[in-house]
């Protein structure tokens, strides 16, 4: 039969068991680290897809809002503008008449002068 030593075994088994464990409990962590890396980079990412959302909103809103101003602007210059050729064309129209009325007047003082 075998001599064996069992305080020799039972260490040599105990180390190497440790050792088992503990490569076992790193690459667990190692697993929870790595998904930890992922879950905050997903969340950055996260992040960062609602700013860039955010902003390409506000940029649209802000392009949008500047269109509208800019409609607005011509209609109220092309409002004014009719206005003015209205205006002008009222001013003329009312000159003209004034001087057909002058023109008229001078033609009836001379045609009474003439039955003098």
């Amino acid at each position: 039969m075998t001599d064996f030593n069992y305080n020799d075994l039972k260490a040599e088994l105990k180390a190497e068991l440790k050792a088992e464990l503990k490569a076992e409990l790193d690459a667990e962590q190692d697993v929870e680290v790595e998904e930890e890396e992922y879950n905050d980079q997903k969340q950055y990412n996260k992040q960062i897809n609602y700013n860039v959302l955010t902003q390409s909103q506000y940029q649209g809103q802000k392009a949008e809002n500047d269109a509208d101003t800019d409609a607005d602007a011509e209609a109220e210059a092309e409002t004014e503008n009719k206005a003015e050729a209205k205006s002008k064309a009222k001013s003329e129209n009312e000159n003209e008449n004034e001087a057909k009325a002058k023109a008229k007047a001078e033609v009836e003082t001379e045609k009474k002068g003439k039955y003098f």
